[in-house]
C-alpha cells in the first residue's frame, strides 16, 4: 500500500494502482460544493426551473465522478498495461511501451493535471493517463516498474509548451494547445449568427 494512495500487488510481477484515498474524495467534495453554489445562484437569478436543471446537471456529473473514482485503476502485468475508467477500458501490450513522458500540465483557468504518456519504439502515442486522482508516489512506482526510458519537464507546463518540447509526437490536441483561439472562434461564429438573425428578421 502506498503512503497516500492505495497500491496493491497481486503476485510478484503484477501491479495495481488505484485512486488516492485523499485526493479523489477531495476533488469530488469540491465538485459538489461548486455544483451547489451554481445551483443556488441559478435559482436566485433565473428561477427554480432553471435552477433545478442546473442542479440535475451537476448531480449527474458528481455521480459520474464518483463512479469514475470507484472503478478507476491501472493494472500492470508482464503482458500488458490496462487503464480502466468509469466506462472505458484501454489495454496495451507491455512489450510495445518503449518510452514514458511524464508531465504536469497547467490547464487554462483550471488545476495542474499530472499526465503520463506511453510511447512505442516509433514514439507513437499508445496511451495517455490522467493521473490527477492518483498519488504521485504510486504513479512514480508505476513508471519505474515499466522499466523504459523516461523523460518530461521538471516544472509544470501548458499544453503549448509541452508540444514544443516534443514536436511531432502529438501528445496534446490542437484544442488543448490553442484553447483561447478556439474560444474566440466559437464566440465569433455565435456573434455572426446572432447578427445574421437580427438582419434577416
Amino acid at each position: 500500500m502506498g503512503g497516500r494512495g492505495r497500491e496493491v500487488r497481486s503476485g510478484r510481477k503484477d501491479l495495481v494502482v488505484r485512486p488516492d484515498v485523499r485526493k479523489g474524495p477531495a476533488n469530488l467534495a469540491l465538485a459538489t460544493v461548486v455544483g451547489a453554489g451554481a445551483s443556488l445562484s441559478a435559482v436566485l437569478e433565473a428561477g427554480p426551473v432553471i435552477g433545478s436543471g442546473v442542479a440535475a446537471l451537476f448531480a449527474v456529473m458528481v455521480v459520474l465522478s464518483a463512479l469514475h473514482l470507484y472503478r478507476s485503476r491501472i493494472l500492470l502485468t508482464p503482458q500488458e498495461i490496462v487503464h480502466r475508467g468509469a466506462v472505458l477500458q484501454r489495454r496495451r501490450a507491455r512489450s510495445s511501451v518503449a518510452e514514458v513522458v511524464r508531465a504536469t500540465i497547467v490547464a487554462p483557468q483550471g488545476p495542474h493535471v499530472e499526465t503520463v504518456f506511453l510511447l512505442d519504439a516509433r514514439r507513437t502515442l499508445l496511451l495517455r493517463i490522467n493521473a490527477r486522482n492518483y498519488a504521485r508516489g504510486d504513479i512514480g512506482r508505476l513508471v519505474r516498474a515499466l522499466g523504459v526510458r523516461r523523460s518530461g519537464p521538471r516544472r509544470p507546463v501548458d499544453s503549448g509548451e509541452l508540444a514544443k518540447m516534443y514536436p511531432g509526437l502529438h501528445l496534446v490536441s490542437f484544442v488543448e494547445r490553442y484553447p483561447y483561439r478556439i474560444g474566440f472562434a466559437i464566440t465569433g461564429v455565435v456573434l455572426i449568427g446572432f447578427v445574421g438573425v437580427l438582419v434577416a428578421s
